[in-house]
C-alpha cells in the first residue's frame, strides 16, 4: 500500500511534491524573514479547512492571535470564522516563550533545563488536547527560533529540538514547522531539526543585478518522489504560488 499524501492546495507546490506532503509527517520550512513561511503554513491550514474538510491548529510562538487573524484576512483567509465554526484553533504560546527570559535561573543547569523542557511538555499536551477536541488533521508551529532562544547552550538546544520534533511526530498529524535562517548557501550549517523532520523545504530571496527573485527548493521528502530543482514562487493577494516548470539554476 502506497504512502498517503496530503494535498497542500498551494498552486504548483503539490506538483513539485509529486502529490503533496506525506500524511502524518513533520515538514520543516526554512527561510529568512519575509520569505513567506508563515503565509505558506497558514495557506496549508486554510486550504485544508476550505478545500479538503480537514480541521487545523496553529501554534504561535511569536505573534498574537489578533495580529495573525488580521494578517491572514488580507489574503481572504477568515480564520476567525473557521474558529467560530469549530474548524480551527489558535494556540498562543507567546507567553511561554517570554517567561523564560523573566524566570530567575537558579539551582544548577539540570534544574533550569528541566523547567524549560516542562514548558515544551505543556505545549505538546495543549496541542494534543486541541487536536483531539476538534479532530484536527493539520498543524503549523511558527517559529522555532522564538522557542529556541531559551536554549543558548548547544546541548540544551539539541535536547529541546529532539523532544519537540519527536513529540510532534508521535501525534501523527501532518505538521509544518517554521524555522528562520539568515542566509542559505551550499556551505550553510545543517541543524538537527533538518535530520529529524520527514521533509525539508527551503524558501529564499535571491538578488541579482538589482532584481529580486523568490526561490523554493524541496530539499528532502521521505517516501515521496519529488522535484529537487530550485524554482520560483510569488506571494500575491491569494498567497503563495509556485512555478514547478521553471528551473532557476540547472545542475543544482
Amino acid at each position: 500500500m502506497g504512502l498517503k499524501l496530503v494535498e497542500t492546495g498551494v498552486p504548483g507546490l503539490d506538483e513539485l511534491l509529486g502529490g503533496g506532503f506525506p500524511d502524518g509527517r513533520i515538514i520543516l520550512l526554512i527561510g529568512g524573514p519575509g520569505t513567506g513561511k508563515t503565509i505558506l503554513a497558514s495557506q496549508f491550514l486554510y486550504n485544508g479547512i476550505n478545500q479538503f474538510d480537514e480541521r487545523a491548529v496553529y501554534v504561535s510562538l511569536d505573534e498574537s492571535k489578533e495580529h495573525f487573524l488580521s494578517e491572514m484576512y488580507n489574503f481572504g483567509w477568515d480564520f476567525g470564522k473557521a474558529e467560530e465554526d469549530g474548524e480551527f484553533v489558535f494556540i498562543d504560546a507567546t507567553r511561554m516563550s517570554r517567561s523564560a527570559w523573566r524566570r530567575p535561573e537558579f539551582g544548577g543547569r539540570k534544574e533550569v533545563l528541566r523547567e524549560k523542557m516542562l514548558q515544551i511538555d505543556r505545549l505538546i499536551d495543549t496541542l494534543d488536547t486541541e487536536i483531539h477536541r476538534i479532530g484536527a488533521k493539520r498543524v503549523a508551529v511558527d517559529t522555532l527560533e522564538t522557542l529556541f532562544q531559551r536554549f543558548p547552550d548547544p546541548f540544551e538546544r539539541r535536547v529541546a529540538v529532539v523532544d519537540l520534533v519527536e513529540s510532534l511526530s508521535d501525534l501523527g498529524i501532518t505538521t509544518i514547522l517554521n524555522s528562520n535562517i539568515s542566509r542559505l548557501s551550499l556551505e550553510r550549517e545543517v541543524f538537527v531539526e533538518e535530520y529529524l523532520a520527514h521533509g525539508v523545504i527551503l524558501m529564499q530571496t535571491l538578488f541579482s543585478n538589482w532584481v529580486t527573485q523568490r526561490a523554493l527548493q524541496v530539499e528532502k521528502m521521505r517516501g515521496v518522489k519529488i522535484n529537487h530543482n530550485l524554482v520560483p514562487y510569488v506571494i500575491d493577494r491569494n498567497g503563495v504560488e509556485v512555478f514547478p516548470d521553471i528551473i532557476l539554476f540547472r545542475n543544482i
